[in-house]
């Protein structure tokens, strides 16, 4: 009797200790992704901005806040895709990239473009990233318009700057 208890406490762990880590993590994930702004929220304080910790209003332009990770590819082609529209066509917008993983000089900004150097992702981690690319649409008055995740065509990235919303 004391084999067939045993063998059924083995099973009950080997079912339980996965499930109850699997929810401690999914737990995990939820609260770090409530730190993310909401639509309509203001977008919080960024450091690493010249004008200090402050995403100020931008009379008549819209921003893109992008987050993003060193060595990612779908990271790096939406933030080409995204600049590439900055200096060229569509509505007016300010891009701004925050990099985890990274600590490069290079990451500096063009007038358009400004890049945030986040080697720990401690900037990442407080704006609630989990996944990357995370593109914010911020307004002129520092309010979040739209928020999407993940690589795009530039079809539908002139679509999320025109109408803000995810156009996939």
């Amino acid at each position: 009797m004391n084999r067939r208890r045993l063998a059924i406490a083995t099973v009950a762990v080997a079912v339980l200790a996965p499930l109850g880590g699997l929810l401690w993590f999914e737990s995990g994930l939820r609260a770090r992704q409530a730190q993310r702004p909401d639509v309509g929220a203001l977008f919080p304080a960024l450091p690493g901005l010249a004008n200090g910790e402050d995403l100020s209003a931008s009379p008549g332009r819209l921003r893109v806040v992008t987050f993003a990770r060193a060595g990612c590819g779908n990271c790096d082609r939406t933030i080409t895709a995204l600049r590439r529209m900055a200096r060229t066509e569509g509505p007016a917008f300010d891009l701004i990239a925050v990099v985890a993983g990274s600590d490069s000089p290079e990451l500096d900004g063009d007038g358009v473009h400004a890049a945030i150097a986040d080697p720990d992702g401690a900037v990442s981690r407080r704006f609630g990233v989990i996944h990357v690319p995370l593109v914010f649409l911020v307004d002129e008055q520092s309010r979040v318009l739209a928020v999407t995740t993940g690589e795009r065509p530039e079809i539908a990235w002139r679509s999320f700057l025109e109408s803000g919303t995810d156009a996939l």
